[in-house]
């Protein structure tokens, strides 16, 4: 492989070079140098195909420029470089595979509008401060990463984020999302301190932060009124809830595992709730059957009584 001698040849005092100068195909091929079984997408790694015909790749019919990589669920294993990737990538899925090492997202193509690095065994830290302004979803779920990240800085265009399920610590700064923002997946790291609801987007839609070591109180009568799904379980928040003011197109509450207390007024519950979890917290109050026959509740281990008719 051409690309892997040119790899070993070149001086680091060099500095960067000029990617743009380099043939896609020998970009390419640097992208892929660190893959042990490379073979299920170039063919050999000895002599690979022309890149048109690389399994996953998609190019522009005019061009032949890269567009696409789809490698998901290819059983791909070893590390991959995104310094390489050519300048007109539009979609990178890595996915579902067993791929290793660190992830610089500082020199990610600038017109690239997903990357999608779930399921995977990367590790090292996440910068989020100059990622491509044209990132529309980012997907970093099941991996090892580690360290704090920045959320305020995020690109203008960015829709939805998912962190969930890595050893992500630190603080999660809620208060400064692009306007475009709608999903914020979260959960099953280690983040702490306290959390402000009140400065969500417009658009958003689903957030998950279950299962962190999360505390402090919440205040909920200023969520976004396009919010469907807030995920707060298994944290250690405390303090009252105010749920008499929730979004009217809210379906599903998940207050579950954590200290909340006090006496809560669930007789204005919006009707398009489909299921409210205050399970294993000190929450007290009565829930009228009347009130939301649609709903699913779940109260165990907590004071929160259902009674069937109102008395």
């Amino acid at each position: 492989m051409l690309a892997l001698a040119f790899i070993n040849t070149a001086d680091p005092h060099l500095g960067r070079l000029d990617y743009n100068s380099l043939p896609q195909q020998t970009l390419m091929e640097m992208f892929i140098a660190g893959i042990t079984n490379c073979d299920v997408i170039c063919g050999s790694r000895e002599e690979p195909y022309d890149v048109v015909q690389w399994e996953g790749v998609e190019v522009d019919d005019a061009t032949e420029d890269v567009i696409n990589i789809l490698w998901d669920s290819q059983i791909l294993r070893g590390s991959v470089d995104m310094q390489w990737l050519p300048a007109t990538v539009d979609t990178v899925a890595l996915g579902g595979n067993s791929l290793t090492g660190t992830v610089d997202l500082t020199c990610l193509p600038p017109a690239l509008n997903e990357l999608s690095l779930d399921e995977n065994e990367f590790s090292g830290s996440l910068e989020f401060r100059k990622l491509p302004a044209s990132l529309n979803k980012l997907d970093v779920y099941q991996n090892t990463f580690t360290g704090s990240i920045c959320l305020t800085e995020l690109p203008i265009g960015l829709t939805f984020l998912s962190l969930s399920q890595n050893q992500l610590s630190g603080s999660l700064e809620l208060r400064h999302f692009p306007s475009a923002m709608k999903i914020l997946s979260a959960s099953t790291n280690r983040f702490t301190g306290s959390v402000d609801l009140t400065h969500l987007p417009d658009a958003f839609s689903e957030l998950v932060i279950s299962n962190n070591n999360l505390s402090g109180c919440v205040d909920l009568t200023k969520l976004p009124a396009t919010l469907k799904s807030l995920s707060l379980s298994e944290n250690m928040f405390s303090g009252a809830v105010d749920l008499t003011r929730l979004p009217q197109k809210i379906t599903l509450l998940y207050l579950n595992s954590n200290n909340f207390s006090g006496e809560t007024n669930f007789s204005e519950i919006p009707k398009s709730m489909k299921f409210m979890n205050v399970a294993k917290t000190n929450l007290s109050g009565k829930i009228y059957r009347s009130q939301a026959k649609s709903v699913i509740f779940d109260v165990a281990n907590s004071n929160v009584r259902i009674q069937k008719v109102r008395r």
